[in-house]
């Protein structure tokens, strides 16, 4: 009997060995990937108003809120199972991209290195253009090195379990989702909503808005505000029924508080529209 427990013993190591390296060997190709991702050819904005527009985009986006607002980057999600990872310190990784790196890192989800990047949001940027992107990069620039480096992501065997299996995708991923699935396009009076609709909130609610189930929901729902209650939403995270809205409330305050009257307005009206056709 014992000699069968001893060898049974042996057999479960020996499975459990064989599942690590499966795990681990299949989760490091596709952390390893390359991705084929053209370099768009963008260089900086250097016009006097660029900065200033780079910084409401920047803003409005969440750049300053995931990389904090002196872009030196944190902790973003930490556990032994899951793994770590961070947002990176931008005043020491820009230093060593170009232009067009950055404008790929941005839109594409690659590093200058053309590895992948994971959790950086890009699927939300894939529409933004390239005027909008190179007065970002100007913004970016003006921030000197400071802070420490920050590693890149570290997988544990869970997080490495979901990337066989995608359920965890890196940036590229997303992004090529992200361009599948547009947002309605309703025209060119509406087109600057659609683009922040797009930019700003399809971070949350993806890029056709139709939300994330069982954390976001489609921002037909929009359509039950009125424009000063939508603003008041957007300014402080306060709801039409006076409550707080969880993550939404946190980054109406954070960020979305930034936009201007004009763009709320855009957003409202594209938002409102689309409710208005849908089946």
């Amino acid at each position: 009997m014992m000699k069968f427990i001893r060898w049974g013993l042996i057999a479960l190591v020996g499975l459990i060995v064989v599942a690590f390296a499966v795990v681990y060997g299949g989760s490091e190709i596709i952390i390893r990937s390359r991705p084929e991702t053209p370099m768009p050819t963008i260089v900086a904005a250097s016009d006097p108003g660029a900065v200033a527009r780079g910084a409401y985009i920047g803003r409005v986006s969440g750049c300053d809120g995931c990389h904090q607002r002196n872009l030196q980057g944190e902790v973003w999600h930490s556990d032994p199972w899951n793994g770590t990872v961070y947002t990176a310190n931008l005043t020491r990784v820009l230093p060593h991209y170009t232009d067009s790196q950055l404008a790929r890192a941005i839109r594409s989800g690659v590093r200058a290195d053309g590895s992948t990047l994971w959790a950086m949001p890009s699927e939300t940027w894939t529409t933004m253009t390239d005027a909008e992107v190179a007065d970002v990069i100007a913004w970016l620039r003006t921030h000197p090195a400071a802070g420490p480096d920050r590693p890149r992501e570290r997988f544990g065997p869970l997080g490495r379990l979901k990337i066989l299996l995608r359920q965890e995708k890196p940036t590229p991923a997303w992004v090529a989702e992200a361009r599948a699935s547009p947002a309605a396009d309703l025209g060119p009076s509406f087109a600057r909503g659609r683009h922040l609709a797009q930019t700003v909130c399809g971070e949350c609610h993806r890029s056709n808005l139709k939300g994330e189930p069982g954390f976001t929901p489609d921002l037909l729902i929009a359509a039950s505000y009125d424009l000063p209650g939508f603003t008041k939403l957007m300014r402080t995270g306060v709801a039409m029924d006076g409550k707080e809205k969880g993550l939404m409330s946190e980054v109406a305050r954070e960020n979305f508080s930034a936009f201007t009257d004009a763009d709320i307005a855009a957003i409202h009206a594209y938002l409102t529209a689309r409710a208005e056709k849908a089946p």
